[in-house]
């Protein structure tokens, strides 16, 4: 066996090696040249794949090696309310340092609803190109199956396809802080349906949307003064619609605490009709554990419970309380503040203020104003924007009627956030930036 070593050429070969006897040829064995990647420094005379370095398979993590592909794996426990206790396996690529093509696979069976689901994401960056406009670009498409209602046989479930492309622009970190990103995804969210009725019968039914997204995010992540701008504009073959949001932070003191604000308009451009066909499509100053495109990650999805369904997650309006009102087919309004407490606990207080159009039928004819809502109260951040729990104590009144009405006390508006799904590791490597 005959392995030719070189430092200064780079062989590229179409058929066969320029060396007959020579089994592999490997570029700068001794490793002087500055190379970002190694693996594809040397060829083999025969075989499948033959500029691959070979495969390893590690457990959960680890360094990326110079003559090696290595896979990682690690067994996934999780739950969550509808699928109840989960098992299954990961297995990933992203390590350190980051992957030009990076991948993740990690199937689930859920032993409460007894069906697979799980999540999968691939992605390529161009991060290495020679461009006076674009830092990476990054095509990619993500997937995610779960059920979202179970009751006995009874239930709903949802797969979720995302192509997406991120362009971010070129910056000097050192001088231009503000990180620009353009971003164009498709959702393709397909909801089944097992139903049994008196007789035994069982039925299915299904149910497809596809919506496209076009978002552009500018955003500041200096201690001093974080600043984001984030316009969206969402396109569904029944509406179209925009919406921008801004938030702004500045630093009270050395301690990291933060008085924050968060602004949000929203409106539809087009409808085709007056009947959206899906309550999620439309605009909410209150949400609970559900989103239009199925985003973000609850323990329980459509949650009935009564521990899980006081999470949440920061969207549109915002608003801390849970209530029925402040919908909107049309457009939406509303501003967000919180203020950490300057003590050793991480107390904050908060308070919303919301605006959405209602409609009035009297005898004299059909009439459009607007209606405002508002909210404060204290809360914990123990985790800013990843664990924090709520307690409004303060509402406006017709937020207080609906809940006379329905018979709810001032511990119901008790909520919290837990949004796990930022804590990613496989997403920690490229989040790491000057």
């Amino acid at each position: 066996r005959r392995i030719i070593h070189t430092s200064d050429v780079r062989v590229r070969l179409a058929h066969r090696l320029p060396w007959p006897n020579a089994d592999r040829i490997r570029i700068d064995a001794n490793n002087r040249t500055l190379d970002i990647d190694r693996r594809n420094n040397s060829v083999r005379a025969h075989g499948l794949l033959r500029r691959w370095a070979p495969v390893r398979f590690k457990w959960l993590l680890g360094l990326e090696q110079n003559d090696a592909r290595t896979i990682y794996y690690t067994p996934l426990p999780a739950w969550n309310g509808n699928d109840g206790w989960q098992l299954g396996m990961a297995a990933y690529n992203t390590t350190f340092p980051s992957q030009r093509t990076e991948w993740v696979v990690a199937p689930l069976y859920g032993f409460a609803s007894e069906r697979w689901g799980g999540a999968a994401r691939i992605e390529h960056h161009f991060d290495r190109m020679r461009s006076r406009l674009f830092q990476n670009i990054t095509l990619g498409v993500s997937g995610r199956s779960a059920t979202e209602y179970r009751d006995h046989e009874n239930m709903v479930w949802y797969d979720k396809v995302s192509p997406y492309v991120h362009f971010d622009l070129k910056r000097d970190p050192l001088n231009k802080p503000w990180e620009h990103r353009i971003s164009v995804r498709g959702v393709y969210l397909h909801n089944g349906l097992n139903y049994r009725t008196s007789s035994a019968e069982l039925i299915t039914a299904s149910d497809e949307r596809y919506y496209t997204e076009l978002q552009y995010r500018a955003e500041d992540k200096r201690k001093l003064h974080r600043s984001l701008i984030l316009p969206t504009v969402t396109h569904h073959q029944d509406f179209l619609r925009a919406s921008l949001e801004l938030r702004q932070a500045f630093a009270l003191n050395d301690h990291n605490d933060e008085i924050r604000f968060r602004a949000f308009v929203g409106s539809f451009l087009w409808k085709r009709n007056d009947y959206l066909g899906n309550s999620l499509n439309a605009w909410g100053l209150s949400w609970g554990t559900e989103d239009m495109l199925y985003d973000h990650a609850y323990l329980e999805r459509n949650a009935r419970d009564h521990f899980t369904r006081r999470q949440y997650n920061t969207q549109q309006g915002a608003f801390k309380t849970p209530f029925l009102q402040g919908g909107s087919d049309t457009w939406i309004g509303s501003v967000n503040m919180e203020i950490d407490v300057p003590v050793p606990l991480p107390l904050a207080l908060f308070g919303s203020v919301g605006l959405v159009p209602i409609t009035t039928v009297t005898q004299d004819g059909r009439k459009t104003s607007s209606a405002t809502y508002y909210e404060a109260g204290i809360g914990v951040t123990a985790i800013r924007d990843v664990l924090e729990i709520w307690f409004p104590l303060i509402v406006s009144d017709r937020i207080s009627d609906e809940e006379k009405f329905l018979d709810r006390s001032g511990t119901d508006r008790i909520r919290f956030i837990f949004a796990f799904d930022k804590l990613d590791p496989t997403k920690a490597i490229r989040k790491l930036r000057p």
